[in-house]
């Protein structure tokens, strides 16, 4: 920007600055710049800021009060859901969550993932056993699906070390005892779940109090009188304004 268009912009700005004075304080130049104006002002700016500031106060206090019925309804549904996905994931654990991996071997909470040339899908774990062995040159590991039918996977040595396939095999172990474990627990773990759903359901402790609290709010400030008698300061102000200067401000 030239020099002119900072000039320009500055007339703007200070023409902005006059005529917001003037519509504040209504009745012209001295009315609104004056030095012997400068209590009437005053007496103005302060009739105005009590009411602003209890206005303020009011509509904070009450926002409050409504977001926190709303955050305690969200709060609940969040809870149900939460509760309402247990429950899901008993009925239905899936695969459940990833552990592990070596080569066409994926393996997750509940189930084995084999994808080879001979055998693609998933083994539960809770009925599937696996054991190695290991030469100069590849691991193996042998798989015993529900079925009974065994499946071999080959690491050639060069390819993959035989610690890894130990610790993966270890890890398969390790999961095939956590899933038989929750297996067992499941059906009461499910019971346990759908008693915690209907007490998390009936337990609307929370919003009602976020309701009782914003009755008690909305009861309160309908019944305050401070922000009435600020008003009836202001127009007060605003009367003394318009006796002094002939015009009335807004």
């Amino acid at each position: 920007m030239n020099a002119w268009g900072w000039i320009v912009l500055l007339v703007l700005v200070a023409a902005a600055a006059v005529g917001w004075r003037l519509r504040r304080y209504p009745g012209g130049w001295r009315p609104a710049f004056a030095p012997e104006y400068g209590a009437a002002r005053s007496d103005l700016d302060g009739a105005r800021r009590a009411l602003r500031d209890l206005e303020r106060t009011a509509r904070k206090e009450l926002a409050d009060a409504r977001s926190a019925v709303d955050a305690a309804a969200a709060a609940h549904r969040r809870q149900v859901r939460d509760a309402e996905e247990r429950i899901a994931y008993l009925r239905d654990p899936g695969r459940g969550g990833y552990r592990s991996e070596l080569g066409p071997l994926s393996l997750y909470e509940h189930v084995l993932v084999v994808s080879t040339y001979e055998f693609s899908g998933d083994l539960p774990l809770h009925d599937v056993s696996v054991r190695s062995d290991h030469t100069r040159t590849a691991s193996h590991l042998y798989l015993i699906g529900p079925d009974g039918r065994q499946h071999l996977v080959t690491y050639p040595a060069d390819d993959t070390a035989e610690e890894h396939v130990r610790r993966f095999v270890v890890d398969v172990h390790n999961a095939i005892a956590a899933a038989k474990s929750f297996r067992l627990d499941r059906p009461a773990q499910l019971r346990q779940a759908k008693a915690d759903l209907q007490r998390v359901v009936d337990d609307t402790s929370e919003q009602e109090d976020a309701r009782l609290h914003l009755e008690e709010v909305t009861a309160r400030q309908s019944g305050d009188l401070r922000i009435p008698a600020a008003r009836q300061s202001l127009d007060a102000a605003h009367d003394r304004w318009q006796e002094r200067t002939g015009h009335r401000p807004r």
